[in-house]
C-alpha cells in the first residue's frame, strides 16, 4: 500500500496524542528524540518538507524510533494506527 497524506496525517494525529498524554512540548519531544521541533512540528501536521516529492510527512525508521522511544511505545504502533482503516 502506498504511504498517501491521510498516513501521514493518522501518525501525526497519533503522535500528537501521545505526546500530550505524557505532558511534553514539542521541543521537549524532539530533544529526547534527537531530533528538531520543527521536524515534531511537520510529522505532527502530515507535512512533509519543503521538495520532498511524497506526500505529506514521511520521517526515517530511526525518526520513527527516536519518537517511539520518548513516548514508550513500539515504532510499529505509530505506524498500526497510521494505516490500518478505521472500522
Amino acid at each position: 500500500m502506498p504511504w498517501t497524506k491521510q498516513h501521514a496525517l493518522q501518525l501525526g494525529l497519533r503522535i500528537r496524542e501521545l505526546r500530550l498524554l505524557n505532558g511534553l512540548t514539542q521541543e521537549t519531544l524532539a530533544y529526547r528524540a534527537g531530533i528538531t521541533k520543527n521536524q515534531i512540528q511537520l510529522i505532527e501536521a502530515g507535512r512533509g518538507s519543503p521538495g520532498d516529492p511524497l506526500p505529506g510527512s514521511n520521517p526515517k525508521a530511526s525518526t520513527l524510533v527516536g519518537i517511539a522511544e520518548v513516548l514508550s511505545v513500539k515504532p510499529g504502533d505509530l505506524l498500526n494506527e497510521a494505516v490500518t482503516p478505521p472500522a
